[in-house]
């Protein structure tokens, strides 16, 4: 449940302290505006469709539908009572002015639909798409809509629909979300707009079917009705977080060293490296032991149906010791598995942070920056110097340098706790000392009782050799047979949820324990670097630290 006056609180005093902060750096602020009405903004590429989607939305006319750029400003509409905001298309290389607009009302908006065509994204789209949805946290309050549906294979067909959630030019880009996870519609506006015109009505309502209108206005009025508090909480915030984006940018662009903010650049790919290595893993591990869980469940099922008019104890015994070991296998299984993905995972990111190190890009910078390393500021020559001391020390028998000694002095750039990526298996595997065992805790034995009598279960003699005796009340063995199938329930269902429990703390002790170590590093080292090229500027400092002010109260409303 939302906390209102909690969120309320923070975010009042996130306000203020950003009109303080702009006010002291005599820089132009404009106070987030919000009201009672939603806002939902609508964008997308210039050629998705967008303009037929709000014709198709709204009803309106005036809207003018087209291949090419046929929306220049942000214009507003009515729908039901909510602000529909339609915007410029965005990264079209011929109008760039048009992205200062759409950025600008993404930023006010209570709730985001981003219109892609079938084609799904190009290289740049998917990696503005990250920024707005991923990096922002943006993705919990937008719907995805996927249109033009019609020009696909077989239109727009529940299989035709699951093909484009499996398609990497979608899967990769979401990333660490599944489609599943995200709110996505699938569409053909112009299928609607034309079943409006269409005389015979059999072929009307087959293209408004085609269409996926019907679906898509359940996804918005589903999507409002869950999203509207917490987006009007957000929406404020993201408004603050542009201003200090804007801030940020002007301070960057009047205090530039190529070569050093080359250097943060390489950092935080790394750090891209380890956040999108951290996020699948935590994704995929996740889903071992969700997985796993819900197979015990069914187990418990099973084993509960083993209870029935005319079954005895030894039939009863053998199959729920089956079960329970079944049981135990999958639960041995889940942990197996999720360590060698992690040892899978965390060498494939190993790989990529040599590649990374290897690169020509990073090897011309680390010339650059030997070159004139007398001439650098005091803490960017530290940070260098300590890393190389670091690799001497720790790493250089397992990563081969990145140079030959004809062409540089072995600077290294990749350093994490004097170590590298191997030690993290490393560690992990230790950290697995440790298994869970639900039925060292758990016992069935505790009361399994058909007709009066106890039985037991792992290997001792049940107290009474019996069978259920046809002639005992109807009545008295179907509710005793109930209990004991609802008993066997529960204690399946408590190794499952032990084992999701397990599950959690494994992702917390395993995975991010260990990854967000050499994350923290290159935060720390972006964060020098920072201060360095910013000559320690009190103003920059506040406006980053206010900047993940914000979008920790985000992710924490998202929560």
């Amino acid at each position: 449940m939302i906390q209102i006056e909690e969120y309320s609180r923070k975010l009042e005093s996130l306000k203020k302290e950003a009109k303080s902060i702009f006010t002291t750096m005599n820089y132009p602020y404009k106070e987030p505006q919000n009201n009672d009405k939603i806002h939902l903004v609508f964008v997308g590429q210039y050629s998705a469709g967008k303009s037929s989607i709000l014709t198709m939305l709204t009803g309106r006319k005036d809207i003018k539908i087209g291949e090419g750029i046929t929306t220049q400003k942000v214009t507003k509409y009515d729908w039901n009572g909510i602000d529909v905001i339609d915007t410029p298309g965005i990264h079209t290389e011929l109008r760039p002015d048009h992205d200062a607009i759409s950025y600008e009302a993404i930023a006010s908006a209570d709730l985001l639909v981003y219109v892609v065509s079938n084609e799904l994204f190009d290289s740049n789209l998917g990696k503005r798409f990250r920024s707005v949805a991923i990096d922002k946290d943006k993705a919990g309050e937008m719907v995805l809509v996927v249109n033009k549906m019609s020009r696909t294979v077989e239109g727009n067909v529940p299989h035709q629909q699951e093909v484009i959630k499996k398609a990497n030019g979608l899967v990769d880009v979401i990333s660490p979300y599944t489609p599943d996870e995200l709110n996505i519609s699938f569409l053909d506006a112009e299928s609607y707009l034309d079943s409006l015109t269409e005389n015979d009505k059999e072929i009307a309502k087959e293209l408004r079917q085609r269409s996926g209108y019907d679906d898509f206005i359940s996804t918005l009025n589903n999507f409002i009705a869950e999203k509207n508090l917490s987006s009007k909480l957000t929406t404020v915030i993201y408004q603050i977080d542009s201003e200090i984006e804007d801030a940020l940018k002007q301070i960057e662009s009047t205090q530039k060293d190529a070569d050093i903010k080359a250097l943060e650049e390489n950092y935080r790919q790394q750090r891209h490296i380890f956040m999108e290595g951290r996020d699948s893993l935590r994704q995929e591990v996740s889903s071992i032991f969700m997985n796993a869980s819900s197979e015990i469940k069914n187990l418990g099922i099973e084993a509960a149906n083993s209870i029935c008019n005319g079954c005895n104890e030894k039939e009863v015994e053998l199959d729920l010791s089956e079960k329970m070991q079944k049981a135990q296998t999958i639960i041995e299984n889940s942990q197996k598995d999720a360590l060698s993905i992690i040892e899978n995972r965390l060498n494939g990111l190993n790989l990529d942070i040599e590649n990374l190190e290897n690169s020509e890009f990073s090897k011309e910078l680390k010339l650059r920056l030997e070159g004139r390393m007398s001439g650098l500021p005091a803490n960017v020559k530290k940070l260098l110097n300590s890393g190389n001391s670091a690799l001497k020390d720790a790493s250089a028998a397992i990563i081969k340098n990145a140079y030959s000694s004809k062409t540089a002095t072995g600077l290294k750039l990749s350093n994490f706790s004097g170590s590298n990526i191997h030690d993290v298996v490393l560690k992990a595997g230790k950290t697995l000392g440790y298994k869970f065992k639900p039925w060292q805790a758990i016992k069935i034995t505790k009361g399994i009782a058909i007709a009066g009598h106890v039985l037991t279960v792992f290997g001792v003699i049940f107290s009474v050799g019996m069978q259920i005796a046809e002639d005992m009340q109807s009545d008295e063995i179907k509710n005793s047979m109930e209990q004991n199938r609802i008993n066997i329930r529960s204690q399946f269902n408590d190794a499952a949820n032990g084992l999701e429990n397990f599950g959690r703390n494994f992702i917390s002790e395993v995975i991010d324990n260990h990854i967000n170590v050499p994350i923290m590093e290159i935060n720390d080292k972006i964060k020098a670097l920072q201060e360095g090229v910013q000559q320690k500027n009190d103003n920059y400092k506040k406006l980053v630290k206010l900047q993940d002010s914000c979008l920790a109260l985000i992710q924490e409303i998202h929560k």
